[in-house]
């Protein structure tokens, strides 16, 4: 083909894909004497912003390191220049020792995914990016699992019965407990580890209030895409922070496509405030543009704000007080959210009692206990240095948030709530509810995947003290999810005489009745004490049917689960957009001590 078409012989062989990349660059690297690397094994060495590659294209050199005091190289040379490559390290063999082979599409990714700062995660720790969905040994232990459950289905229908309602018990119980408990715990004041680090008069705090320099740089983050509608409301309200200006970094980050968001911030911006566009790539996701803001950010502290965010002005004071007077472990402050337009709709009002429960008595309870919990999406306060520490967020995990708590309990660092609140937008519509929910849900099963990938490590890492109820409350939530239309079908049904499992007689039938008599009282009982109680202290209205209606809004929530494990399948990193803007009324954010 060479005689006839002209070219390199190795240009036809690619071109007809006789052989591929890889293989043909793996030999030039034998033949060279020298390590071949492929794509994703390096990273480009990086010196403030500048990438040190010398040489046009893809063809290299590139610096991706430093070795016992010597730089080395990564090269993709030209296919015609392959000879003339060899031929230069047999003249110089010193060289072979400072330089690795790589194909020109693994240079590409290098100079492009693993430069952008969204790749920081996927290079330092691989093996907790969710950028595969199911390793090896989870499809084998899915597989068994499978073996599993076709066996168990010729088991006796009272046996089946059984450890059916066994298995829902189980999970409805611990989590409705769960819920229980933290009401009580939080009912009860006042809290030590709810208490407001600047109600204390002790003379380092009045000391860091006195004067603006001794306020440190705090970073603000806000990721945008089709926001355009909320920009004035959010710039107004980041305003407002009681925060000197001079020692405020607020960075919006904006898609390089998103013309309309990036064109509202014209004439609004303040002091302190910075446009950033976030340049093209995939995945298109929240956690990628956090990404970009945090290797631009200045401050000491972190933090994150949605675009329906409304914080409490004093809030990032109260975060550097909290962080100033605990150790260097904690790296992490979770703000209360709560939803201001709960009285929008049913989805609504259920929404605001979930944040209700899960910010101000779940958190607040786990806080107490030292264990590790799941961070909400915004209002998490960080120190700047844990956060890179522990690779900054996944961009391939559409919940991020929870993703990150759990790897900072892996990596040493602890999480605790802060007492001050960021008010939200609900989603109001069923649509919106439902996308929403279902992006949540394909998160958590990534974010379980990716962290018992080894279960022994992770255990050793985190500690099974600090882990296990934070595992209970999110694995009991998923199977809650999964089993409770069947659940519901088959309670619906033996009431109302539909069909006669379980039978009425022998001791596997009596605990079926049980246990499901307790999971219907304990769950739905535990999570309407826990929602009514603290929708009460937020002030939120409850109707008698958003009491009755828990179990309808459960089955809501199971399709949402359903749908998120569809999407996990087919497009784990497809990002759910939630339209915000859409609220018919939100309430003025005020001052509500939960203390």
């Amino acid at each position: 083909m060479q005689a006839y078409h002209g070219g390199c012989p190795a240009d036809h062989l690619l071109q007809q894909t006789i052989i591929t990349p890889d293989t043909y660059y793996s030999a030039v690297a034998e033949a060279a004497g020298v390590p071949f690397l492929p794509a994703g094994a390096f990273r480009p060495l990086v010196i403030g912003d500048l990438v040190l590659q010398f040489g046009d294209g893809e063809a290299g050199p590139l610096l991706i390191g430093i070795e016992e005091g010597k730089p080395v190289y990564v090269v993709a040379p030209d296919l015609e220049a392959v000879p003339d490559f060899i031929a230069l390290l047999d003249r110089h063999p010193a060289f072979r020792a400072s330089i690795r082979v790589t194909t020109p599409a693994a240079m590409r990714v290098a100079l492009t995914v693993l430069r952008a700062p969204a790749g920081e995660l996927e290079q330092r720790f691989p093996e907790m990016s969710a950028r595969e969905r199911v390793s090896p040994g989870q499809y084998s232990a899915l597989s068994m699992l499978s073996l599993g459950f076709g066996c168990g289905l010729m088991l006796p229908l009272e046996l089946q019965a059984f450890v059916f309602s066994l298995l829902v018990g189980l999970s409805c119980i611990s989590t409705g407990l769960g819920r229980v408990a933290s009401a009580l715990h939080t009912a009860i004041p006042p809290l030590r580890d709810r208490i407001d680090p600047d109600l204390d008069d002790r003379a380092g705090h009045l000391a860091l209030a006195g004067r603006s320099e001794d306020w440190p740089a705090y970073t603000v983050l806000v990721p945008l895409y089709r926001e355009a509608a909320v920009v004035p409301g959010l710039v107004a309200a980041l305003a407002g922070l009681d925060y000197p200006r001079d020692r405020l970094d607020i960075k919006f980050l904006v898609e390089c496509d998103d013309h309309d968001t990036k064109a509202a911030f014209s004439g609004l911006l303040h002091s302190g405030m910075e446009v950033v566009v976030v340049p093209d790539g995939r995945p298109r996701t929240k956690p990628r543009a956090l990404a970009y803001g945090l290797a631009a950010a200045q401050g000491e502290f972190v933090t994150i704000y949605d675009a329906e965010d409304r914080p409490e002005p004093d809030q990032l004071k109260k975060a550097v007080r909290r962080f100033r007077d605990s150790p260097e472990s904690l790296a992490c402050l979770q703000a209360s959210l709560s939803i201001d337009n709960a009285t929008d709709s049913f989805f609504t009002r259920q929404f605001a009692m979930e944040y209700a429960v899960l910010f101000d008595q779940m958190i607040p309870w786990f806080t107490s206990e030292g264990w590790a919990f799941p961070l909400g999406g915004t209002s998490n306060h960080f120190r700047r240095s844990a956060l890179i520490a522990c690779g900054g967020w996944d961009p391939y995990n559409v919940t991020e948030d929870a993703d990150l708590g759990i790897r900072l309990a892996r990596f040493g660092y602890d999480s605790a709530a802060l007492n001050s609140t960021t008010f939200e937008e609900a989603p109001v519509t069923w649509k919106a509810w439902y996308a929403q929910r279902a992006r949540w849900y394909k998160g958590w099963l990534q974010t379980c995947f990716v962290h018992l990938r080894d279960p022994r490590l992770f255990l050793r890492q985190s500690g099974l003290a600090r882990t296990l109820p934070m595992s209970l409350l999110i694995g009991g939530s998923l199977v809650t999810l999964a089993v409770h239309p069947l659940f519901t079908l088959a309670m619906v049904g033996y009431v109302c005489g539909l069909w006669g499992l379980p039978p009425t007689e022998g001791i596997a039938a009596q605990m079926v009745v049980i246990l499901s008599s307790l999971t219907f009282l304990v769950g739905y009982g535990a999570t309407a004490f826990a929602g009514v109680t603290a929708a009460a202290r937020r002030g939120i209205p409850l109707r008698l049917v958003d009491v009755v209606g828990i179990p309808v809004y459960w089955l809501c929530a199971s399709l949402a689960f359903y749908r998120a494990v569809w999407d996990f399948v087919l497009r784990p990193h497809h990002w759910h957009k939630t339209t915000h803007g859409t609220a018919r009324q939100r309430s003025l954010p005020g001052r509500r001590d939960l203390t």
